[in-house]
């Protein structure tokens, strides 16, 4: 007789039972944790916590990228496809002056800083303003090939490696009960609350400001009222870049800096789009939210389609509000 026939009933149906039970069990890990017979570990409280300020840090990066496109929009009704690459040579010069001469990172920071201003204004002046005759289909696609430029000059300048960059933060975490925070998150949070509420006074407080939001409300109006127009640009893409450079600073001790960087600026564009394009609120608002679900994402679904939650959400964003969270659907009658 073979083996099994000797074998209790009792005992091969707990055999069979367990054996079921192992199958199920790998399946469920195969869905949620893409790991076989292993059962996906519950979120805790204190996890959650962690992933949703790192998610909140993430997406005021985000958030600034937004907002930078957003300065240039609002001005020149043109997509500016070179903001992340510029944000990266901004970057790049303040880490070549850093690696040369140990500076300050506060130094450092106004150095990629004034970089940032200098090319902005170069690219504006030099570039944009001199394309006569230009759509704006016509500059995005001028933009567009900037952006690859920038990007081959700083591989051929500074090769394609990561290169490690100081942060103003410490690493020790920050434990609060059982929730422990990283220090560069809730400082990534801070600075970029506080340059958020900088250029709200800026927009809001100042001369140019005003100028800047009339120039994005009717461009013809506000040259019969005496604003320089051209003025307006060339200050957008200034502005623009100095908060490009900032959002590069605070992240590239996170991500690493390379010449890849730039592409930072995608996820930016989506955070635009879902706030409603054109809305400086709105760019605030999808930039954070985009942060927060492309960090709770991998708790809950397969880590496979972990870069296209992003496109996932701007979807379904738009399929409910078309305008975006907080733009408006234009109407034109015919």
């Amino acid at each position: 007789m073979s083996p099994h026939a000797r074998r209790p009933r009792a005992a091969r149906r707990g055999g069979a039972r367990r054996a079921r039970r192992r199958h199920r069990d790998g399946l469920r890990g195969d869905r949620r944790a893409g790991l076989p017979l292993r059962r996906a570990r519950p979120v805790t409280i204190a996890a959650l916590v962690h992933v949703v300020v790192s998610g909140l840090a993430t997406g005021s990066i985000y958030a600034l990228v937004a907002l930078s496109l957003v300065i240039v929009y609002n001005a020149t009704r043109t997509l500016n496809f070179a903001q992340g690459e510029m944000l990266m040579v901004s970057t790049f010069a303040g880490f070549t002056v850093y690696a040369h001469v140990k500076l300050p990172l506060v130094v450092v920071m106004l150095i990629a800083v004034a970089a940032a201003a200098l090319l902005g204004w170069v690219i504006e002046r030099v570039i944009i303003r001199h394309a006569i005759g230009a759509t704006h289909f016509d500059v995005l696609i001028i933009t567009l090939g900037l952006s690859l430029v920038l990007r081959s000059a700083a591989g051929l300048a500074w090769t394609h490696d990561e290169f490690p960059f100081p942060s103003f933060f410490g690493t020790r975490p920050i434990v609060l009960g059982p929730v422990r925070v990283a220090p560069v998150s809730l400082g990534i949070i801070g600075a970029s609350l506080a340059l958020m509420l900088g250029l709200w006074a800026l927009f809001t407080r100042t001369r140019l400001g005003r100028a800047m939001r009339a120039v994005a409300q009717n461009q013809r109006a506000a040259r019969l009222v005496g604003i320089s127009v051209e003025r307006v640009y060339a200050a957008s893409w200034i502005l623009a870049s100095v908060v490009g450079a900032i959002a590069g600073v605070l992240i590239a001790p996170v991500v690493f800096l390379s010449s890849q960087m730039g592409l930072v600026a995608i996820n930016g564009f989506i955070a635009a789009v879902l706030g409603g394009f054109g809305s400086m609120p709105g760019a605030v608002v999808g930039g954070m939210l985009l942060g927060v679900i492309e960090n709770l994402a991998p708790l809950y679904l397969p880590s496979s389609i972990k870069h296209s939650v992003p496109f996932l959400a701007l979807i379904a964003i738009l399929l409910i509000r078309p305008g975006g969270m907080l733009g408006r659907v234009a109407r034109r009658k015919v």
